[in-house]
C-alpha cells in the first residue's frame, strides 16, 4: 500500500465514446476530490479499475459510490424526478388566464 505521507492520485483512463464509463468517471472523480481519507480514496481508486476492466458491472460500481454518497451527507442517492406534462390546449388557456389577471391588476 501507500505510506501516511505519499498522497493517494486520481486514476486517469484513455477517452473513449462510451457514455456510461464517462459518467461513472465523472462521479468518481466529484468523490475523490470530496474525500479525504487515503482508505476511501484507495478504495474508489479500486472500484474505477475494476470498472474499466469490466470486472464490475456499472450497477454495483454505484452501489458501492452511493456509500461515500450518504457518508458525505448528499441525501440517499440517485434519484429520479416527475416530470408532470400538460396538454397544449390547457396550457394555453391558463396562460391566457394569468395575462388576465395581470392585465385587470393594473
Amino acid at each position: 500500500m501507500t505510506e501516511e505521507g505519499e498522497p493517494v492520485s486520481i486514476v486517469m483512463f484513455d477517452e473513449t465514446a462510451d457514455f456510461k464509463l464517462k459518467a461513472a468517471y465523472r462521479a468518481y472523480s466529484q468523490f475523490f476530490n470530496e474525500v479525504d481519507r487515503t482508505e476511501e480514496r484507495l478504495r474508489l481508486n479500486e472500484l474505477i479499475s475494476q470498472l474499466l476492466n469490466e470486472e464490475i458491472s456499472f450497477s454495483h460500481f454505484y452501489r458501492e459510490i452511493n456509500h461515500y454518497r450518504e457518508n458525505l451527507g448528499r441525501g440517499l442517492g440517485f434519484k429520479r424526478t416527475r416530470i408532470k406534462g400538460q396538454r397544449k390546449r390547457a396550457y394555453r388557456r391558463d396562460q391566457q388566464e394569468k395575462d388576465r389577471i395581470k392585465r385587470h391588476k393594473r
